[in-house]
């Protein structure tokens, strides 16, 4: 690996059990035990991570990441924050002044490895928990692909949680948040209000849990609100718990068409060819990686030139572009305005665009397993034959990149 790490903590035993195990992992490793030596270190042993405790004699590790940030040339230093003190007050803290991982001691070997192996290649962790369109299907049918409607998540440093639709795949998600048992701030987007793009919402656990920050960006709806949207499904005629009751801090905020900074990164917006207002986007990571989303867009056959070169253009060189490929051809003349794309006109795009890798999305309640699967084979050769470098997969439930 060759990468240098610098150790800054008190705890002279637990540094030096902590330096041996990243050495034998392929880092150069130094260790200091007083804080107020750390940035004469960092200057001499130019680190690309800093490993720092909170509380140490001399400064402690909140003065320090203040030190770091505050100069510009250590801008490319990630910062870990490995305390005994594991109050949410300290971990929100530490993020907010700049660290990008809050690891609390004790921590396994490997946990603080994947952590400093995430940090150094900016990595971003892409999750599907939701891959199916229009309804739940759930079933034997179903198991490869997933029966779940449309969520998916984004994992990134600082511990920013990106999630795009709250279809049923949001609830299984919800649970594995509350299982970590750490708050965090989600944000939250909504392409649009379509029943299975947020009929998981009301069943997100981490809406119902203190400490919580969600941010739900979106567009209104004619003359509703996005929060109007939001608490429309959730009225006392259909849902028992109305959105005041959330325990988190739940915010909305809307979106046009454009481009905008969210937890320091960059997420553009583009109106998307369905029924009502729907916004598609393009998530730029940390990195410089992208993942594009254009679910419920239909790519018609022939159709509007204009709006798909301005598709083109809006996902032009992605990383990840994952699409609505809804339907199979052969279906498709007998659904034309419905709001969704045929297999042949998704994979034209992804071609014309020069994405890296393509997913399949939306898959049709109608679509078992083997229907999907031929879907995937069927991009593939598509690539193949015209000499292409695209990775095409169809969406499955539970599985995750790192990107």
């Amino acid at each position: 690996m060759g990468s240098r790490i610098l150790i800054v903590d008190d705890d002279e035993q637990l540094s030096k059990v902590v330096a041996a195990t990243l050495r034998i992992a392929g880092y150069e490793v130094k260790d200091i035990n007083d804080g107020s030596l750390a940035m004469g270190e960092i200057a001499s042993f130019k680190p690309a991570v800093v490993i720092t405790d909170l509380v140490m004699p001399g400064m402690s590790g909140a003065a320090l990441i203040a030190q770091i940030r505050s100069d510009r040339g250590l801008d490319h230093v990630k910062v870990i924050v490995f305390s005994a003190k594991s109050f949410e007050y300290d971990y929100r803290a530490s993020l907010e002044a700049g660290a990008d991982a809050f690891l609390v001691k004790p921590v396994a070997n490997q946990k603080m490895l994947d952590t400093i192996d995430g940090l150094l290649t900016s990595a971003m962790k892409l999750s599907f928990w939701g891959t199916r369109g229009s309804t739940p299907r759930p079933g034997k049918e179903t198991l490869k692909y997933g029966g779940n409607t449309s969520c998916i998540s984004i994992e990134m440093t600082r511990d920013r949680m990106f999630v795009f639709d709250a279809g049923t795949g949001i609830i299984e998600l919800g649970r594995s948040l509350a299982a970590a048992n750490r708050r965090r701030k989600i944000n939250l987007f909504i392409t649009h209000p379509h029943w299975d793009h947020i009929q998981g919402l009301p069943y997100f656990q981490s809406l119902y849990q203190q400490g919580n920050e969600v941010v739900i960006h979106g567009t209104g709806q004619g003359k509703l609100t996005l929060r109007e949207v939001i608490a429309g499904q959730m009225s006392h005629v259909y849902f028992p718990v109305a959105v005041k009751e959330f325990a988190a801090h739940v915010y909305y905020k809307e979106l046009t068409e454009g481009a905008f900074e969210i937890e320091d990164l960059q997420v553009k917006t583009i109106s998307l060819h369905h029924p009502g207002t729907t916004l598609g986007y393009l998530l730029k990571g940390p990195g410089g990686k992208t993942v594009a989303y254009l679910t419920d867009n239909e790519l018609t056959l022939n159709g509007d030139a204009h709006g798909r070169k301005r598709l083109v253009a809006f996902a032009a060189g992605a990383d990840v572009l994952i699409h609505d490929a809804q339907y199979l051809d052969s279906e498709y003349p007998q659904r034309v305005g419905w709001g969704h794309s045929c297999l042949s006109e998704v994979l034209k795009l992804a071609a014309e665009a020069k994405v890296r890798r393509l997913y399949l999305y939306h898959h049709d309640p109608s679509h078992d397993d083997e229907t999907v699967a031929a879907k995937e084979a069927f991009g593939r050769k598509f690539f193949a034959d015209r000499g292409l470098e695209i990775e095409c997969m169809a969406a499955s439930e539970g599985h995750s990149i790192s990107i």
